[in-house]
């Protein structure tokens, strides 16, 4: 229950637009609530397959179960041989292949190409040596290195000894990962539950397709938005689509509460008389249901977003308009997910800006909002040295960062063809950055 402003998690609970500037955090202390919001949710942890885990948040530390290898193999195909030779096939030299067992009497394998078979001591062949076996030795003008002691033998353990790590938990296991934990004697893994998302797209001018009349807009989310939740580790378990009224959107709540851990709402966010889901969602907390975490952002675009926790639920409020949802998508929903996956906390790259940006552009009281913008790295010609790299780089401690990025174009909050040039989002500072100012950046899916 919100009071005094407060929520009892102890984030800012008031809401409305005279809050005080506290109550609508910058962008990154946004993430950090959101983290938080998102590991109070519970975290259930389920058994899967290995086949099922690529990609899969690991719930506890996995180990090794047993040696790997687990016993003495081959890494050639050839002769397992005891002692220096000439050998007897079956005596003091065993047929192996890359992999198969070496005897424990074998002292190295000398490789098959590396072998002559000698004339034979007696007549037909037997593998148990004496009369008849086969008799082999190193050819002429091989080298001698395979007669060393453990050559191309790989022993039991050299790889893992049983009861060292596999991964940790909160990792996002690859398919190497996956692949070692087979090795290392695991059938299935304990993973996180795949938080439950439940989408609330509003807006009676919104059409799903087709080419829109005046008065209408295209759906933006429609396309995307379950995309981005399953590549976040979340799953959409229900999807409704409604206009502007009331009753409707409270209808849609209701049924989305029950069936979900976190609901995504787009538009119906500001203060006016038609944006009826911030209205639905602060009646809930109102009533004694749930937390205001931050009912804005002292950000642009995505300034209207809010996060409340509400009846069992983390509800991320995104704006109607596409480029400020995304914005906010890639900072608020993001992070609670990651909170409710276990995951450690997102450290942002840095990137170094390009060019001036004065957020006001002259205006008095123009640059008191936080920027996150589509940006990209500046292309270079091949005159003009190396590519720039396309990922911000994490410049912690290790020295200057010679990372250029540009802002890019068309980014209104209404407009995405900035955005989808862009390659991530930069974090600027209500004053503004100058030519060659280091800035946090968050990378974008490629």
């Amino acid at each position: 229950m919100v009071e005094n402003g407060t929520s009892q998690s102890g984030q800012v609970g008031a809401s409305g637009p005279g809050a005080d500037p506290a109550q609508a955090p910058n962008p990154l202390d946004a993430m950090r609530i959101a983290y938080e919001s998102g590991a109070r949710l519970p975290a259930p942890q389920v058994t899967r397959p290995l086949a099922e885990c690529v990609g899969q948040v690991l719930a506890q530390d996995v180990y090794v179960v047993r040696d790997v290898p687990h016993y003495d193999s081959s890494a050639m195909d050839g002769f397992a041989v005891r002692g220096p030779g000439p050998w007897i096939v079956g005596e003091n030299a065993w047929p192996v292949a890359t992999g198969s067992l070496v005897p424990s009497e074998a002292t190295s394998v000398v490789r098959q190409e590396w072998v002559q078979v000698d004339a034979g001591v007696g007549g037909a062949s037997e593998a148990g040596g004496g009369a008849g076996a086969e008799r082999i030795s190193l050819a002429p003008g091989m080298p001698q290195r395979d007669l060393e002691p453990g050559r191309n033998i790989r022993r039991a353990g050299r790889e893992a000894l049983a009861g060292d790590l596999v991964a940790r938990a909160g990792e996002v296991l690859t398919p190497a990962q996956v692949a070692f934990a087979a090795v290392a004697g695991h059938d299935a893994l304990p993973v996180r539950a795949r938080p439950r998302v439940g989408l609330l797209l509003t807006g009676t001018e919104v059409v799903a397709s087709g080419l829109p009349q005046p008065g209408f807009v295209r759906d933006a989310f429609g396309p995307q938005l379950p995309a981005y939740v399953r590549m976040l580790g979340a799953e959409v378990v229900a999807s409704v689509r409604i206009g502007d009224g009331e009753a409707e959107t409270v209808a849609a709540l209701d049924q989305l509460v029950g069936q979900c851990d976190v609901v995504v709402s787009t538009g119906g966010t500001g203060h006016s008389r038609v944006d009826e889901v911030r209205r639905a969602a602060l009646r809930r907390v109102e009533g004694g249901d749930g937390y205001v975490l931050f009912p804005e952002l002292n950000m642009r675009p995505g300034h209207p977003t809010f996060l409340m926790e509400h009846s069992g639920v983390v509800h991320v409020g995104l704006p109607g308009n596409p480029l400020a949802a995304m914005v906010a998508l890639r900072l608020v929903l993001t992070h609670v997910i990651r909170g409710a996956l276990g995951r450690s906390v997102e450290q942002p790259g840095t990137v170094i800006l390009a060019h001036d940006f004065d957020p006001g552009q002259g205006r008095s009281g123009a640059g008191s909002a936080w920027r996150v913008m589509p940006a990209k790295p500046v292309e270079t010609s091949a005159g003009e040295g190396r590519q720039q790299s396309t990922q911000p780089r994490d410049t912690s401690g290790t020295g200057a960062n010679t990372n250029r990025w540009e802002l890019c174009d068309k980014r209104g909050s209404n407009m995405l063809r900035g955005l989808a040039q862009a390659r991530g989002l930069v974090v600027i500072p209500p004053e503004g950055a100058g030519a060659g100012d280091a800035l946090v950046c968050l990378p974008l899916p490629v």
